[in-house]
């Protein structure tokens, strides 16, 4: 019997839209080709994925930041809508709140709803409607979610609050019970954690909230109490930052509050002093403002030894200047190509990669190369504008890649760009992605 041979046409790309169909390449697949990944010229499967760790009903995850402590140990952290969590990883561990905290006094009964303290000073604790309580003794260490925590309807005095329905822990007189009040943040709607460690204190805001951080140190509510969750980094002038980075030593917030106009001010730029992110007026702190440009900042970035502040459809270039009092020297302002989608933006390979208005791009030294040609033509067809704004990408350090995930109203698109063999895939899950990271954990 006569031998059959089958010629099969090897795949060295994935995807290729620049060119219609007919004229594509002949060693390229056409999209919807997905959940595969191609390297040096050869298919394999993607990555798969499995349930690590499940949070609390209504809690959306929006990144998994990896926090290097100053002993050089990490701590995979999490920050959802309304908190900032711990990833832990001892027997029967799960999670644990940092979230803002107040501990002070202590508890003598609670009747249904009703919860009576000693010295707690709430009226001006800052607690408010929607905040969480819980007794310490109800609480299961480091094994969040944990269905006591109850939610906080009124602040009535200082020695009493309300909660919006009867607590389900201890109750009845208590004798001096200690008990945590967590202050949940709040994210607007569209927007994104920004965060940055300037030394050794994870600092994290978005456009809602005063700019948080956190120390490193795991709370303890011992006596006398320890109180390590995260806290305001300066009330007065680190308010509200959608965007922030830490460069030459100095944490930079950016489309920040400004005090001295009592508005969100989103062409400025203020970096704290040297070596303290919490301090900024004292000489090394420094303001910059970008008025002369009709576009506000929409995200910063680091390349080399540039500190890069992205408008929409441009970008300010600037380098340590040497000068204390005035540490930054802006050298260039490139119009045409900027960051669209302020939370697109990547440090990976060494560089930045984002979402601009019309392509995806890289920078190169100085200087916005395009990379999205094998999916430009698919990605612009299928995301309408308003869903652009709010692409999120994040480095997948693991496989060299970079994945950007788009959410319509049609549906979850995600995009994946390896930047070893410059190589894009089209990826699916079967439940939306609402932030991702912590490779390595």
């Amino acid at each position: 019997m006569a031998k059959q041979l089958y010629s099969v046409k090897p795949l060295a790309h994935l995807l290729h839209s620049e060119a219609a169909g007919l004229n594509s390449s002949p060693v390229a697949g056409q999209f919807p080709m997905k959940n595969v990944r191609v390297n040096s010229a050869r298919i394999e499967r993607r990555w798969d994925s499995s349930v690590y760790r499940t949070f609390d009903d209504g809690d959306v995850i929006q990144s998994v930041p990896m926090y290097r402590k100053e002993d050089g140990t990490y701590a995979a952290l999490a920050l959802t809508g309304t908190d900032l969590c711990q990833v832990r990883t001892g027997t029967s561990e799960t999670y644990s709140y940092l979230t803002d905290t107040y501990i002070t006094g202590t508890i003598s009964n609670i009747t249904g709803a009703v919860v009576t303290g000693t010295s707690t000073a709430w009226s001006s604790s800052g607690l408010a409607a929607g905040d969480k309580f819980i007794l310490e003794d109800d609480l299961t260490p480091k094994g969040e979610p944990d269905a006591t925590w109850a939610t906080i309807l009124t602040v009535d005095s200082d020695t009493k609050i309300t909660l919006t329905a009867s607590y389900t822990g201890t109750t009845g007189a208590l004798t001096t019970e200690k008990y945590r009040a967590r202050k949940v943040y709040t994210c607007p709607d569209g927007e994104r954690w920004s965060y940055a460690t300037v030394a050794g204190k994870f600092c994290f805001s978005n456009g809602n909230t005063l700019v948080q951080y956190w120390g490193g140190d795991d709370p303890e509510i011992t006596s006398p109490a320890t109180d390590n969750f995260a806290t305001d980094l300066n009330a007065t002038y680190a308010k509200q930052a959608k965007y922030m980075l830490g460069y030459a030593g100095r944490l930079w917030l950016a489309n920040t509050y400004n005090e001295s106009t009592a508005i969100q001010d989103q062409w400025l730029l203020r970096g704290s002093a040297y070596g303290d992110p919490t301090d900024f007026t004292t000489e090394g702190h420094k303001d910059y403002s970008f008025y002369e440009s009709e576009e506000p900042i929409t995200g910063l970035g680091i390349v080399g030894s540039y500190l890069i502040v992205y408008k929409r459809t441009q970008y300010h270039l600037a380098h340590q200047s040497g000068v204390d009092a005035d540490p930054l020297q802006f050298s260039s302002h490139k119009k045409g190509v900027g960051l669209y989608a302020p939370y697109s933006l990547v440090h990976a390979d060494g560089t930045n990669l984002w979402l601009g208005a019309d392509d995806f791009y890289r920078m190169e030294a100085d200087t916005a190369v395009s990379i999205g040609g094998p999916v430009r033509k698919v990605f612009f067809d299928l995301i309408e504008e308003d869903d652009l704004k709010r692409v999120v990408g994040v480095n997948n350090n693991l496989f060299s890649e970079v994945i950007w995930i788009a959410t319509t109203t049609s549906g979850q698109y995600v995009f994946s760009y390896n930047y070893k063999y410059n190589e894009w895939s089209p990826y699916t899950f079967t439940d939306n992605l609402t932030g991702i990271g912590g490779f390595g954990l």
